[in-house]
């Protein structure tokens, strides 16, 4: 079966890459409708045939503008949460270079950082203040990198600068929602994942692409599920870092709850 689900991936993928990539790149550029619709449908597809099932549940997203902060496991995260919407992603830059995935979130104008440049980050805040100004969520990953799944990792105050830029520029914005929410892979061929079950289909470090995706071929079906906690509010007087560290707090619960 990993043998078929993998043949079946690549079919699909060289066609996304062909087909769905330029179309995507156009429907953007034109602004057409059709650009909300393609990336859920890849995203879904691409789930689907790694062996990924997926749920979502927990509160209400807030209103927008709004930045959703969740902690990071694996690269396949991206897929998970853009097969629910099209929420605009923050990713390392090597993700640019990726065989078709790149190539895909290229085309959705997704926002690349340089995660060894620290003067990188004033554009990569000022490119998420006005995707969140035009109305698109953003998303991204508080620790700044991915983990084994064991734990949360703290979360950097910095990435939350975008928040405070967006206030500063369009005074007319009272908040902006930072939403908090978790993902864990909790379970494989129906049964429960432990720690150590989790770390195997996690994605960190210097681990490559091609054998990960292998290692979620083999141990497909996959449960992956993510938790939307109660929603904060950016005001101008926030601080910074104090909203930083309870977001850290309630996806670390939100998480914890998940693999409990």
């Amino acid at each position: 079966m990993p043998y078929l689900r993998a043949f079946l991936l690549v079919i699909a993928l060289i066609g996304f890459y062909l087909l769905a990539t330029p179309l995507q790149r156009l429907a953007r550029r034109r602004g057409w409708r059709l650009a909300e619709k393609i990336p859920p449908f890849f995203a879904r597809t691409v789930c689907f045939l790694l062996g990924l099932r997926v749920v979502f549940d927990g509160a209400a997203l807030g209103p927008k503008p709004r930045m959703i902060v969740s902690n990071h496991v694996s690269w396949s995260d991206i897929l998970v949460f853009a097969s629910r919407e099209t929420p605009c992603f923050v990713a390392k830059s090597e993700v640019a270079d990726w065989p078709v995935f790149g190539a895909f979130a290229r085309a959705q104008d997704t926002i690349f950082v340089k995660r060894d440049s620290r003067s990188d980050v004033a554009r990569v805040n000022a490119a998420m203040a006005e995707k969140m100004r035009a109305g698109e969520d953003v998303l991204l990953y508080g620790e700044g990198t991915s983990s084994d799944g064991a734990d949360v990792l703290a979360f950097k105050p910095s990435l939350f600068a975008a928040a405070r830029d967006l206030l500063r520029l369009y005074p007319e914005v009272a908040a902006v929602t930072i939403q908090p929410a978790a993902i864990a892979y909790v379970a494989s061929r129906g049964k429960k994942l432990d720690a150590e079950g989790r770390r195997v289909l996690a994605w960190f470090g210097d681990a490559e692409l091609a054998p990960h995706i292998w290692t979620l071929l083999k141990h497909a079906p996959v449960d992956c599920r993510v938790r939307f906690g109660e929603a904060l509010a950016y005001g101008a007087e926030t601080d910074r870092k104090a909203i930083a560290a309870e977001t850290e707090a309630r996806v670390r619960r939100l998480a914890a709850a998940l693999v409990a």
